[in-house]
């Protein structure tokens, strides 16, 4: 058997059938997930969000998110929540940065590049709270997408128990799809992208399912409403 062309005559003769000449396209339909409004999309990931295990809001301006981290987080021990256990990503929104003066946080920056990796990796461990912003939401799969560089290290969202992370309502997208339009289109692609969805869980080992084994136990997001 040489070629696909005998195979097919092969099995058309096992099966008492003429060999087939040419094949008729199949047309597959795959329902379109699109909703109509920014409003629409911000409720449906939050909903979502919400049900996989995250803690989720939208915010008009900086003093709404601060308020809504203040109930979020109130019932910490305050030991846990200190500058130095705190790390964010080198360029967060302005809105971020704004929600955070709010609070009083002064939390330490993530590591340039030209410090050691293994201090920065240690750094981001010994944290209590990652802050970060997030390119993309998808609404359909309740998932942010953060895409890493020099200034953005993963492990900012991935070392700490606790992540939160501020999403431009603009940014929310119906589907996977539309986001993966957008990666193709970057002229320099990213370090790394990240598609987190809710709390790190696992049930790897006798179907037991086991929440921040492989990333945060809790995770936060504030959709900045109007940009």
């Amino acid at each position: 058997m040489t070629n696909s062309s005998d195979f097919i005559a092969r099995l058309a003769d096992k099966l008492g059938r003429p060999t087939p000449t040419s094949v008729e396209p199949i047309e597959v339909k795959v329902p379109i997930h699109q909703l109509n409004s920014i409003e629409e999309r911000m409720e449906t990931l939050l909903a979502n969000w919400d049900a996989l295990g995250g803690k989720g809001s939208k915010a008009k301006t900086p003093e709404e998110a601060a308020n809504t981290l203040k109930e979020w987080f109130n019932d910490l021990n305050p030991q846990v929540l200190k500058d130095n256990t705190m790390i964010i990503w080198g360029d967060l929104p302005d809105f971020a940065k704004a929600t955070l003066a709010k609070l009083h946080w002064v939390p330490q920056s993530f590591p340039d590049i030209s410090i050691d990796r293994s201090v920065r990796i240690k750094t981001a461990a010994d944290a209590q709270l990652g802050i970060t912003s997030a390119d993309f939401g998808i609404t359909q799969a309740a998932t942010l997408v953060l895409m890493s560089n020099s200034r953005r290290g993963r492990s900012v969202s991935l070392l700490p128990p606790r992540h939160l992370a501020f999403l431009a309502a603009s940014k929310i997208k119906d589907d996977l799809s539309e986001v993966m339009e957008e990666l193709l289109s970057l002229e320099t692609p990213p370090a790394a992208i990240e598609f987190i969805s809710g709390p790190s869980r696992t049930s790897d080992i006798e179907m037991d399912l086991s929440i921040g084994v492989h990333g945060p136990i809790e995770v936060y997001l504030v959709i900045m409403a109007d940009q």
